[in-house]
Formats: C-alpha cells, sequence, structure tokens
C-alpha cells in the first residue's frame, strides 16, 4: 500500500473497530466490476476482489490516513486496478460510498452520503 503522510484527523479508535457498510450501488459497482475482470481473464474477478478487500483491511487501520473533502468523504485508490474505494466516516461506520473506475462518470457518486446511509 502507498505510504503516506496522515490526514487531517487522527484516529483515537482501536484498529479494526470499524463497521463497514457499503451503499447498495456500492456493492453493485463491485460486483459488476469483478464480472467484467473475470470475462477478460479467469481469475482476475477474484484479484480484483482480493485488492479491494486488502484496500479495505489497511484502510480499516488507517481510516484518516487519506484528507476529507468538504462532506467528509476520503478516497483510495485501489492497488493495481483503476478503482477508488470512495467513504466517509461516522463513528462507527465506515461508509462504503462507491467502487469508481477513475475515467468514468466523475462523482456521480455524490449524492450518496445525503445522510450517508442509502
Amino acid at each position: 500500500m502507498p505510504a503516506g503522510q496522515r490526514g487531517d484527523e487522527t484516529g483515537s479508535r482501536e484498529p479494526g473497530s470499524l463497521i463497514f457498510d457499503y451503499h447498495p450501488g456500492a456493492s453493485e459497482e463491485l460486483i459488476e466490476a469483478a464480472r467484467f475482470y473475470e470475462t477478460r481473464e479467469t481469475g482476475l474477478g477474484r484479484r480484483f476482489l482480493d485488492a479491494v478487500d486488502a484496500s479495505l483491511a489497511f484502510l480499516r487501520d488507517n481510516p484518516t490516513l487519506r484528507s476529507a473533502d468538504e462532506r467528509g468523504r476520503r478516497r483510495w485508490l485501489v492497488h493495481k486496478f483503476p478503482y477508488l474505494i470512495i467513504y466517509k466516516l461516522e463513528d462507527p461506520f465506515f461508509h462504503i460510498l462507491a467502487v469508481a473506475h477513475t475515467s468514468r462518470k466523475p462523482g456521480y457518486w455524490a449524492h450518496r452520503d445525503s445522510g450517508s446511509k442509502h
């Protein structure tokens, strides 16, 4: 995972104490991307899912590593794949708003954090 400077907040929570909460659209995007990759090469869909899982495991322990935007949203690039995990922290939840391709429809997910729940 890329190393970097800590974002604008410092975490006082125990590592791993966040509860992951997927927006329904983010779940669909994740499945759709994995299926797409699997059609390209057998096993590539699984590698994509593994890369997303590794990103989330890292973020669970370092949730404030990236700076938040004005609405509290943060972005993390999935290693070796052109996808961003867009998330928002609201104790104790780690809301996954989108699993978005980096070059398609920028910002389409922005409405998903109104109230953060679906």
